[in-house]
Formats: structure tokens, sequence, C-alpha cells
């Protein structure tokens, strides 16, 4: 053979695709499959999940839309409407709810892998992989009946089609990722923010001359298919600014003026850099740049939030950040050295699979507090604070949010008895206390349920003399009491 036809051969084998890091790849995608699907209906709904199957079990899309205008704000529809379609095959049970989490955290496993892909190459790729597989953020959100194993992998999804359109245009391409764009608002509003970081990306490249047509028409489109729930968007906006829920939003830190316009002015100097700083890759496509602005600016944005309004910093709400930032590590360490990166990914990987058993969320009370209830009494009322989960200076703001109590729907959830559920005003101590009391002394007992910590919750507890309180159960943010007339 002559040298000319070896080289040829040798070319033609350098180009084709090892196989090995899709073997390595699906090994880890399997073992992934089997951990993310342990155990998923081990333990009770907490009330974030109960929102879910509530909404889930909604009879058709227009109730669907109003539960998280009314209550759950922050939270949007999407994923709600596919939860509901899902749940008409399968079911409401946990394993059901938490099932479609586990298909949506698997996708995102295999867009890390194809990112890694188009931004670097296969073995950065099956390092990022690998070290978002195991992550506890990982499993944390595919056990989990929430829409942020959805947020993640829709993001992932937009980004990967993004990239795309951007070196290969395509009209086509250009809608879907528009598409995809809009998912994310319409899943959770923290995907406003990802839009944001992706304009400032494409801002960068007209400041150097590369026009992305394509990819400017995608944010375009995903923007004006997000207007028409835009004004429920503000509304809702309005509601977790004012309305102090300790999900979204606490009280104001009160930092001095000064303190508020360092932060603002820090963070539009780390954006300025981001977007018109020189360039310090080789590649002109600057995927760590890339990586840097869409992980590093939807969370600044939530930091200077919370420093200049109301603490929002969560990592819940950067989550498709998180899951990206294996990308942006492995590529890292890749540029500057492949065998540490190999080390540190299979080194992260093992360490969290050793800490997964001491990872385990705390079991939620709802199974075992409608047992309970049962055992109880039938004629037993159960009583939640209606309002705002709050705590601190805001805890007696009066307010509309969640009328009927905002930890009744995980008790509905498990208990299907005829025990009165009655809503107390958690804004009015005096007169949540006086119905208390009344309902109390009629059936011959009763259960409370609170989002109060021991202090707040006194002023709502009957007088001492006269009635019997034991507090069966707390953990931040709620606490069970069992209420009984004093013997005499």
């Amino acid at each position: 053979m002559t040298e000319a036809g070896s080289a040829t051969i040798e070319s033609l084998s350098g180009d084709r695709p090892s196989r090995r890091p899709l073997e390595i790849f699906a090994a880890i995608f399997v073992a992934a499959g089997l951990i993310y699907s342990f155990h998923l209906g081990a333990n009770a709904f907490g009330a974030s999940e109960a929102y879910s199957a509530w909404a889930a079990a909604k009879p058709g899309i227009g109730a669907i839309v109003r539960t998280p205008v009314l209550h759950d704000p922050g939270k949007q529809v999407f994923y709600y409407v596919v939860l509901h379609y899902y749940t008409q095959i399968f079911g409401l049970s946990e394993i059901s709810l938490r099932s479609m989490s586990v298909i949506f955290s698997l996708m995102t496993l295999a867009l890390v892998f194809a990112l890694g892909c188009e931004m670097f190459d296969e073995s950065t790729a099956l390092a990022a992989a690998a070290m978002w597989a195991f992550n506890p953020f990982a499993v944390v959100f595919a056990h989990a009946a929430r829409m942020y194993p959805m947020l993640i992998a829709i993001a992932l999804a937009h980004l990967l089609t993004l990239l795309r359109v951007r070196s290969r245009p395509g009209i086509m391409g250009g809608i879907g990722c528009g598409i995809l764009g809009a998912a994310m608002p319409y899943t959770h509003m923290a995907g406003l923010m990802i839009l944001g970081a992706e304009a400032a990306i494409l801002l960068r490249d007209l400041a150097r001359g590369r026009r992305d047509t394509i990819a400017w028409m995608a944010i375009i489109v995903a923007g004006a298919l997000f207007v028409p729930y835009l004004p429920y968007a503000i509304r809702q906006s309005q509601q977790m600014i004012y309305g102090h829920w300790l999900d979204y939003l606490g009280p104001p830190y009160n930092y001095p003026l000064a303190v508020k316009v360092a932060a603002g002015l820090v963070a539009a100097l780390v954006t300025l850099w981001l977007v018109f700083g020189r360039t310090v890759e080789r590649d002109g496509d600057e995927p760590i740049r890339f990586l840097v602005a869409w992980i590093a600016l939807p969370a600044l944005a939530f930091i200077v939030g919370s420093v200049i309004l109301h603490p929002m910093f969560n990592p819940r709400y950067f989550a498709p950040g998180i899951a990206a930032s294996s990308l942006l590590i492995a590529g890292l360490i890749g540029a500057w050295s492949v065998k540490w990166r190999n080390l540190l990914a299979a080194g992260f990987a093992l360490a969290c699979l050793i800490m997964l058993p001491f990872a385990r969320s705390k079991p939620q009370p709802w199974r075992d507090f409608a047992g309970q209830v049962t055992a109880g009494g039938a004629s037993d009322p159960v009583f939640f604070e209606s309002g705002f989960v709050s705590n601190g200076n805001t805890a007696n703001v009066p307010n509309g949010g969640f009328p009927f109590g905002y930890y009744s729907v995980p008790f509905n959830y498990y208990f299907k008895g005829a025990n009165p559920r009655i809503a107390i005003p958690g804004f009015d101590a005096a007169a949540a206390r006086l119905t208390i009391e009344e309902r109390v002394s009629a059936a011959g007992g009763g259960w409370l349920v609170s989002w109060k910590d021991r202090d707040e919750v006194k002023p709502e507890l009957p007088d001492a003399n006269r009635f019997r309180v034991v507090e069966t159960y707390r953990q931040p943010h709620l606490a069970i009491y069992r209420i009984t007339p004093a013997v005499k």
C-alpha cells in the first residue's frame, strides 16, 4: 500500500466518531435511570408536589391556567398542562407524577452530552455528563413532581438549537428554537432571565460583526409567543413582590442605598465585560464565554434582585445553569489538562454516588397525619391558615393568598374523610384563635396545621387553661398541633 493510500485510510478512520464515549455514556444513562427511578413512591408528597397533583387533576386547560395565576405565582402553565395529559394515561399516584420528572431528567442528561459534543468534543461531553448524572441536584429534581426537570430539559434543548442556528442558520431550526424559547417562561418565569442572557450573547456577536439573523429571529419568536401570557405574568410578579410569600420572596433585607447601588454597578460591569470584553478564546464561537454568560447572568439577576428588592436567590430558579455548569467545568479543565478533566469527572461522579444514601430528602408528614386524623374522629375539624406563607414581620400582613389554606392541598391528597377543613386567617391571630376555640369546644377535638414558627403561632393557640395543645410535628415552616378541651 502506498503512503498516500495509508494516510487516506488513517484520515478517514480519524474522522469517524469513536464508539467508546457513546458506550460509556450509554452505561451512565442506564445507571442514572435506575437511580432516578429508585423509591419514587416511598415518601409522601411535599406541599409543592401536591399542588402539581392538584393542578394536573383539574378538568381542563382553562382550570389549569387559573391555578398558577391565582394560587401558584411564578410557576407557569406548561408543566401543569403536560402533567395533566400524562396523568390521564398513568394516573395521579406519587410514582406516576414523579416518573414524568424522571423522563425529563434523563432527557437533560442526553442534552448535556449533546451540548458537549456541539460545543467541545465527545470526551468533554462524556466528562460533563458523568458530572451531572449523579449530582445530588439532578437526583433531587428527578425525584420531585415539580416543573424543574422540565424547565432544565427545555432550556438545554433551546440552548442546543440556538447554538446550531447560530452556526448553521436555517428557518425551520429558528422557528423550533423560538418555540422552545417560549416554552421556558411558560414553564417557569425564570426562563425570561435565560432569554435575556441569550440576547446579551447575541448582542456580543453583533458588536463583533456577526449578524446571527436566524438566532435573533428565534429570540423574537420566543418573546412574541409569550406576549399573550404577559398580563398574567405581570400580575403574578406583583403578587410575588407584595405578597412576601416565603417560597418566592421574603421580607426585604433593607440594605443601605449605597450597597444597592454598588450591587447594581457590579452587575452592570460584569454584564458589560461579558458582552463587550476582549476575546480570550481561540475558538471563534467562544463556547466558554457563551456558557459563563448563559449561567451567570440569570444568577446575577437573582442576586442583585435579592439585594435591591426582596430575597429571591434559590438554586431551583436557575436549575438550568446548574446543569450547564458541568459543561463549563469540563470545558475549562479540559482546555488545561485532558487527564485532570477525566480524573475530576470520574472522581466527582464517584463522590456523588457515595453521598447519595445520605442526601435523601426529609420524609413529609401528610400520609401519617391523614392516619392520625382518621384515628382522632370524623367530627374533629382541621384548621389551615389562609394567606401567603410568610414569616417575621410580614406574617400578619392582610392578603388574599391561598384562601383555602396553603397546606390543605397536600392534606386533601392523602385524606378523604369527612372531617371539616376550616380556613382561618393566618394574618389575624385573634380571629383565628376565636374560631379554633369555638369549633374545638363543639367537636371535642381538632387539629391546627400552621406555617408559622412557635413564637408567631402562639397568639393563635387557644387558652391553655381551657384547652390542651400538643405539638405533634415540626419542621421549618410547618407545624401540626393536636387541640382538645382540657379535662377538668
